[in-house]
């Protein structure tokens, strides 16, 4: 069986506040889900530990750390113990606003 790499949580970002070097990141993850951007879109953004590479998770199409965790299954990534926990902050906080 294959090793996961580990994804670890950059930041949770509006898009109008997205920083310039990971917009395209998240401008390519739109385009796949065929999503036409808002500003006020959240997105997490997960950094692949020791690479380059960016996930953006629009976070209104999450709606658990399980769920995600699946999703990034499928990408041979894995997220890291704390971002998991964060993120089960965020939607916690998310169903409580």
């Amino acid at each position: 069986m294959r090793q996961l790499e580990k994804a670890q949580l950059v930041g949770v970002y509006e898009v109008r506040e997205m920083p310039e070097e990971l917009r395209p990141f998240l401008n390519i993850q739109a385009k796949r889900e065929n999503r036409q951007l808002r500003m006020s879109d959240k997105a997490v953004m997960l950094q692949v530990v020791g690479t380059a590479s960016f996930i953006a998770v629009f976070l209104d199409t999450v709606g658990s750390v399980s769920e995600l965790a699946a999703r990034l299954h499928k990408q041979d990534t894995e997220m890291t113990e704390i971002t998991k926990m964060t993120i089960e902050r965020l939607l916690v906080d998310r169903k409580s606003a």
